[in-house]
C-alpha cells in the first residue's frame, strides 16, 4: 500500500476492505497511522486464535460452504490449493450460465440473493470471475491461509478512526465477527445493517462509506 500511494503521489489517504479486504484495511490502519487518516472493514473477518476468536466462535454461523473451505485452510496449502482450483472452475462454469448463480449452494439471505440478481453485480461476475484465476488460485490461497494465521498486528493498537460496518444476516462473515471488532477496535464507528454480505442498496451504501472516508461522518444510525 505505501508503495502504491508513493508511486500515486499520495501522502495521507483512506482505505476500506470489504468481506476479506476487511483484515488488510485494519492492518492498514494499524500499521501506517502517519499515511491513513480514516478506514473502514466492511463485513470484515475478524482474527482467529489465542486472545481472539476460537475457532468455533469464528465458525459459527457460517455456511457450511465457507465452514469447508476454512477446514482445507487448516490441512495446509497442498490441499488448499487444489480444493480451490476446482472450486474456481466450478464457479466459472456456473457464471457462464447465470451470473446470479455464483454462489449457488450456499444458504444466503434474501438480501444476497437480491443483490446477486442485480444486473450491474451480475455484469461484473460475467466478466470478473473468469479472470480471478486466469495466473491460478494462489492470491486466494494466501489470504485463506493469512486469515488463519497470527495477523502481525493488534487491532487494539489501531489509532485512527475506523468504520466496523456488518450485517446482521450475513452467513459469509457472520455478526459475530463485526461484533468482536466492534468491542475491539479502539474508539471505532459501528454501522449494523439489517441485510447480509453484499448489502441492500449499493448507491447508498457506497455513497455513505465515502463520505466516512473522505469527511469522517459516520453513516446513519451507526453508533
Amino acid at each position: 500500500m505505501v508503495a502504491i500511494a508513493d508511486h500515486l503521489g499520495f501522502d495521507r489517504f483512506a482505505v476500506t476492505g470489504g468481506s476479506g479486504g476487511g483484515p488488510h484495511a485494519l492492518a492498514c490502519a494499524a500499521l501506517l497511522p502517519d499515511r491513513v487518516v480514516r478506514a473502514t472493514c466492511l463485513v470484515g473477518l475478524a482474527p482467529l486464535g489465542s486472545s481472539r476468536l476460537d475457532v468455533d466462535s469464528w465458525l459459527a454461523g457460517m455456511d457450511a460452504e465457507n465452514v469447508e473451505e476454512f477446514g482445507w485452510t487448516m490441512a495446509g496449502e497442498e490441499i488448499l490449493s487444489v480444493e480451490l482450483q476446482r472450486e474456481y472452475a466450478l464457479m466459472v462454469e456456473r457464471v457462464a450460465l447465470d451470473p446470479a448463480a455464483l454462489l449457488d449452494g450456499f444458504d444466503l439471505s434474501d438480501s444476497d440473493r437480491e443483490a446477486l440478481a442485480h444486473p450491474e453485480l451480475m455484469q461484473v461476475n460475467r466478466e470478473s470471475i473468469p479472470e480471478l484465476g486466469v495466473n491460478g488460485v494462489w492470491g486466494w490461497v494466501d489470504d485463506d491461509l493469512a486469515f488463519a494465521r497470527p495477523w502481525g498486528f493488534a487491532v487494539g493498537d489501531i489509532a485512527v478512526p475506523v468504520l466496523v460496518w456488518y450485517g446482521k444476516v450475513d452467513v459469509l462473515v457472520p455478526p459475530a465477527h463485526g461484533e468482536w471488532l466492534a468491542a475491539h477496535v479502539p474508539g471505532c464507528v459501528v454501522k449494523v445493517d439489517g441485510s447480509g454480505h453484499l448489502g441492500s442498496d449499493p448507491e447508498q451504501e457506497i455513497t455513505q462509506n465515502l463520505l466516512w472516508l473522505r469527511d469522517g461522518t459516520p453513516p446513519p444510525d451507526s453508533r
